[in-house]
């Protein structure tokens, strides 16, 4: 009967092996063998357990997030609604406020990550929401260029740490294969506020003075009144520890375990924190590799999005008016594609193929920007553009964390991927400096082609350890690594 079970477990987790590498536990051992049948999770049951999960915890997290991405890129609207001449803004002053912002946001990012298994994460996430409405707030009573600059430094402190955070959850609470899809749904957020926040300005730009305030200034006090609120519901809904979540009954949190065994080399066997997986993510190849396929990405979706309304007024000739609406179906295309990009991801098991074939089509949209002169086929190419405008970045974190492990060598690479591939943050603004933005657009094509480059050589290689791997577990080589945890072991996968 024991023989039965582990037969029914070895293939209910090979399913997983097969897929996102690490995923499964080998069973090898007697005492491993006594115990595997309590490793099988009823499909059925797990189906509704991702449900409610999915229920509780992605509308809440994704809509904070979409307040993050509009209150970090509301100043591109604001610039072209009103707030140029207001505060008598230079183009280098206002590339300036851009850029200074991902000082703090970067140094913000690493911290987050490491410390986020050892606070409460309901305090301390809905603090870090909470700060920056606050001082979104306030960025709709500036009134010179050193506010401005002061205002945009703080709100980097609080956001920073939000994203790479809420990343980390998703890798804590979801299995590989399921990561991709929820991640898509963030991204998708953060595009639709660039269309929101079209919609708001559009409609504030006809608005000239009410209350002594201009119309670009309630963009953003309407904006931080409604992030205080989500504030609220981010505390009284998020769980203060993901080791036992409150609104899972006693079955749920049983399955949950069962997860967590499944996931036994990818999660690591221990919460404690060693500087040794630090060190161990600091000397993989992985981390390098995917922080600079982030930073090109990055380049791509800060620069076109902090700019894209700019580039339709001062480099195609629309009105200011004009261009906050005709942004808004950009964004929601890149949306669309993003959302479809992630549960193709997962569903054809895919990270780099997939964000690799956007990134052409991307290419060809700059191209098109760069060397037309039409106003209508430069719209056009704007669509086009969209996407590899989300896809790349959230496909290459989903591939860095579904290929690190365990959680605080994950937690160190996620970290350093989002503070020095959001250096590009930084780098957006000064390269988008004057109309038609002809030097941004060309640096954000060669970011482009160098992603494409990076992500093709790390397939090959991934391909060659996994060989190597397989090679070993035949016999057909002798094993010569003295380390062999995390995603390091023998029958830890790579995924592409």
């Amino acid at each position: 009967m024991a023989e039965k079970q582990v037969g029914v477990v070895k293939e209910t987790t090979r399913n997983d092996d097969e897929f996102l590498n690490g995923s499964a536990v080998s069973f090898t051992h007697e005492s491993e063998i006594e115990t595997g049948d309590e490793l099988y999770i009823d499909p059925k049951e797990e189906a509704a357990l991702v449900r409610k999960l999915d229920f509780r915890l992605l509308p809440m997290l994704a809509f904070m997030y979409f307040l993050s991405s509009l209150d970090r890129s509301n100043i591109g609207n604001a610039y072209t609604s009103g707030m140029k001449e207001d505060l008598k803004l230079t183009s280098r002053q206002y590339s300036n406020a851009v850029s200074v912002f991902y000082s703090t946001y970067l140094a913000a990012e690493l911290p987050a990550v490491l410390v986020l298994k050892r606070v409460n994460v309901r305090y301390y996430m809905s603090f870090l929401v909470f700060s920056w409405s606050i001082i979104t707030l306030c960025n709709g009573f500036v009134q010179n260029h050193k506010s401005l600059i002061a205002l945009r430094v703080l709100l980097g402190c609080f956001e920073g740490g939000f994203f790479p955070a809420m990343t980390l959850i998703i890798s804590m609470v979801y299995k590989q294969q399921e990561q991709a899809k929820r991640i898509a749904f963030f991204f998708g957020s953060a595009s639709l506020s660039g269309a929101f926040g079209g919609l708001i300005a559009g409609g504030l730009s006809s608005v000239k003075t009410t209350g002594g305030l201009e119309g670009w200034r309630y963009l953003y006090i309407i904006e931080g009144l409604v992030s205080v609120v989500a504030s609220v519901w981010l505390f009284f809904g998020l769980p203060g520890h993901f080791e036992v979540i409150p609104f899972l009954n006693e079955r749920e949190r049983h399955l949950m375990n069962i997860r967590a065994k499944q996931r036994a080399k990818y999660m690591g066997l221990s919460d404690k924190f060693e500087w040794s997986y630090v060190w161990d993510a600091l000397k993989d190849f992985k981390t390098y590799t995917s922080f600079t396929i982030q930073f090109c990405q990055d380049v791509v979706m800060y620069g076109y999005s902090t700019f894209l309304t700019a580039i339709l007024k001062l480099g195609l000739g629309y009105s200011g008016r004009k261009a906050q609406f005709m942004s808004i179906p950009v964004y929601l295309l890149a949306a669309v594609v993003f959302l479809f990009s992630g549960f193709l991801s997962d569903r054809l098991r895919l990270r780099a193929p997939i964000f690799m074939g956007y990134n052409v089509i991307g290419a060809i949209g700059y191209i098109l920007l760069l060397s037309v002169e039409s106003a209508s086929v430069k719209y056009f190419a704007c669509y086009l553009i969209t996407f590899s405008l989300y896809t790349g970045t959230g496909l290459n974190i989903s591939w860095l964390t579904n290929n690190v492990a365990p959680h605080y060598k994950r937690a160190t690479a996620l970290g350093l991927n989002q503070t020095l591939g959001n250096v590009s943050g930084a780098v957006a603004g000064q390269i988008y400096f004057k109309s038609p933005y002809k030097f941004g657009n060309s640096f954000s094509l060669g970011c482009i082609v160098l992603s494409n480059i990076l992500a093709f050589g790390q397939i090959l290689v991934l391909r060659r350890i996994n060989n190597k791997k397989e090679r070993i577990l035949r016999g057909e080589l002798a094993d010569d690594a003295k380390d062999r945890r995390g995603d390091r072991a023998l029958d830890f996968k790579y995924c592409y």
